[in-house]
């Protein structure tokens, strides 16, 4: 449970801060794709920097493995799993500020 709960605030931590950038670039032509290629970098750059595994903090063993070892498929659907929690969190923060 302890690994789930890493991802959770790593994403929180990570959208905030991309939320804080967001106006850099939010105004330019394509702004949106400028933000799913930050949030891209971020996420891969977390999860495997931190060995973050969603299939392992689920208790989800991938094919022939054990459980107790982060797998390469776990940490790229947590890659995944922190890009696209974008809309998400940024309700949650926007909700908080105001």
């Amino acid at each position: 449970m302890e690994m789930l709960q890493i991802i959770i605030v790593v994403s929180i931590v990570m959208w905030y801060i991309i939320d804080r950038f967001k106006p850099l670039w939010e105004d330019w032509q394509y702004g949106k794709y400028v933000t799913i290629a930050v949030s891209a970098v971020f996420a891969f750059a977390l999860a495997f920097g931190y060995r973050l595994d969603l299939m392992n903090a689920l208790g989800v063993a991938p094919v022939g493995g054990a459980v107790a070892e982060n797998s390469v498929l776990g940490t790229v659907l947590t890659a995944l799993t922190l890009m696209g929690g974008s809309s998400a969190v940024s309700e949650l923060i926007a909700k908080i500020k105001n």
